[in-house]
């Protein structure tokens, strides 16, 4: 999943996310990928030895996200092959997000957490709007509707590292239903895998500075380079 323009992606070489909008951007770029779609065979070999293993592990190094980067760290631990280990998490995927675990699915989108509960209502609407207000559109290939998970945290990053004073405002939004969301990952997820990154996606969320200290940051780091 992208938007126009597009933000970073889970394998890039990121920096590790700290205190500030410059770091916490790259996460929420990074959770929107993870809650878009299972990674792949490569994906796997990526967190468990390449980039995306070292990005994992710098998490792992931070108070706030040491549980959830544990969590998708054991997750991908253990002795079967990427294929094997995308295989199951495909499955579980499929059974956590998309409607294939029936009752026990945990629907990716704002709108299934606000209101009535329908799909598609005012929260897809509203999204649609702050994403032209961005002028950003979804990919081509994005299929899912405006306020699905990855498109919000997708249009947080672009905020974030934009300096934008809208990002209060979206920061608001994900608060209003990311932590019912990211509980019932927790409930229902049997891998660990997205139970983890919902914990990440909780303290990012939790993390995101105020539109007066994301401003405050710049300025301090502006003074720094003179």
């Amino acid at each position: 999943m992208t938007l126009a323009p597009p933000v970073p992606g889970p394998l890039l070489p990121v920096p590790a996310p700290a205190a500030g909008a410059g770091e916490l951007a790259p996460l929420c770029a990074w959770l929107a990928e993870v809650f878009i779609a299972p990674p792949t065979a490569p994906g796997i070999g990526a967190y468990r030895r390449g980039q995306a293993a070292a990005w994992l592990e710098s998490l792992a190094a931070l108070p706030d996200f040491a549980p959830g980067a544990a969590a998708m760290r054991q997750a991908l631990a253990g002795e079967g092959s990427d294929e094997a280990l995308a295989a199951r998490l495909g499955t579980a995927f499929n059974r956590l997000f998309l409607g294939f675990g029936g009752r026990r699915t945990v629907v990716p989108c704002e709108s299934a957490w606000q209101g009535n509960g329908r799909l598609y209502q005012a929260p897809a609407a509203e999204m649609q709007h702050l994403l032209a207000r961005a002028d950003l559109s979804l990919g081509a290939g994005c299929v899912e509707p405006p306020d699905h998970i990855s498109v919000e945290l997708a249009l947080l990053s672009f905020l974030l590292m934009s300096g934008d004073p809208g990002t209060d405002a979206m920061k608001e939004r994900l608060q209003g239903w990311i932590p019912a969301f990211c509980a019932r990952c927790l409930e229902e997820d049997t891998t660990g895998f997205w139970g983890g990154a919902a914990r990440l996606l909780a303290a990012a969320v939790a993390a995101c500075p105020a539109r007066n200290e994301a401003r405050q940051d710049r300025l301090t780091e502006e003074r720094k380079a003179r």
